[in-house]
């Protein structure tokens, strides 16, 4: 990434004095746009048959390579994953999907947006894409939308990863406390200065990010706060993000890795050891000084323990 950013940054030093319109949009785009091919992706568009739209990140490399479906969190997108995949590149055949509601995917107040549903439609998405078997990872909701997936399709699973997973959802003290007492919430930002807020609830150790790259993403996130405020309240009345001592995480027999980043501010790092409890394949990673999303504080050491884990779970 800093290579990206140093490269666009002499880009714009020199398009500034050429007086270039929406600059710090254009860059932005540009330097995204490198460190996905960096990463050997590229971004496709397809309609699957329940009429989403989607916009997903796939790997260059042969489909033969093992599938593995990275789904993000509550307000993210594809982009969180990019560093993670960069360290395993020509490894694994990745789909990275903006989620419905996020990104460049289809965006509306009307679809139901809980983690059985969305979970219904990554499957149509494989199945559009003609993967019958894979591995999948997520990250705080998306974690919760892979223990769904794993419920509606046990047979194609190969393993799952749950990092810093919602589905017991278990809060910090910290986060419950904001919640119940302000009005707002730090993870749907309504303007760039708010998204530093989120960024920094978010990462105990961020990546670097210019001050424009700053603004263009709370801008653009602050452009879906409607959307974002419709999927929280679905998440709210989510069975999928309760599923603590219900039976069903026993019903779970793939193997799992749970990774955690121990100054997590959001899910506590009592989660780990509920997971490992009731999940019967289950694994933990706890890695220091890494915060809510770790494989993109952390890409290289979240990336080296499911290259273990992805390799283990493949032999047995």
């Amino acid at each position: 990434m800093a290579k990206s950013l140093l490269y666009v940054s002499l880009l714009i030093s020199s398009m500034m004095l050429a007086g270039c319109d929406n600059l710090a949009q254009w860059a932005f785009n540009a330097a995204v746009a490198a460190e996905q091919e960096r990463a050997g992706l590229h971004p496709e568009t397809l309609t699957t048959d329940d009429g989403i739209q989607w916009h997903v990140l796939v790997s260059n490399a042969h489909q033969q390579k093992p599938a593995v479906l990275l789904v993000h969190g509550f307000g993210a997108d594809s982009s969180n994953w990019v560093r993670f995949a960069n360290e395993l590149e020509g490894d694994y055949y990745f789909v990275i999907p903006d989620l419905p509601g996020h990104g460049e995917s289809t965006r509306s107040l009307d679809l139901d947006y809980r983690s059985a549903a969305q979970a219904r439609r990554l499957l149509t998405l494989m199945d559009k894409l003609g993967i019958d078997r894979f591995h999948v990872a997520g990250n705080s909701m998306g974690g919760a939308i892979s223990l769904a997936v794993e419920q509606q399709a046990s047979q194609r699973v190969l393993s799952m990863g749950l990092i810093d997973s919602a589905g017991l959802t278990r809060q910090t003290p910290a986060f419950t406390n904001l919640l119940a007492t302000s009005d707002s919430n730090p993870l749907i930002p309504h303007s760039p200065e708010e998204f530093r807020t989120t960024l920094k609830w978010a990462m105990e150790d961020p990546p670097y990010l210019p001050d424009f790259f700053v603004e263009v993403m709370g801008n653009m996130k602050a452009a879906n706060a409607p959307v974002a405020e419709k999927i929280w309240k679905d998440l709210h009345d989510d069975p999928g993000m309760s599923l603590e001592d219900t039976g069903k995480l026993e019903k779970m027999k793939v193997p799992t890795l749970v990774l955690w980043g121990r100054q997590d501010r959001l899910l506590d790092l009592s989660n780990v050891k509920a997971f490992t409890a009731e999940l019967p394949q289950a694994r933990s990673v706890v890695l220091d000084g890494i915060g809510h999303v770790p494989m993109a504080e952390a890409p290289q050491k979240t990336a080296d323990a499911f290259r273990v884990f992805w390799r283990e779970a493949s032999a047995g």
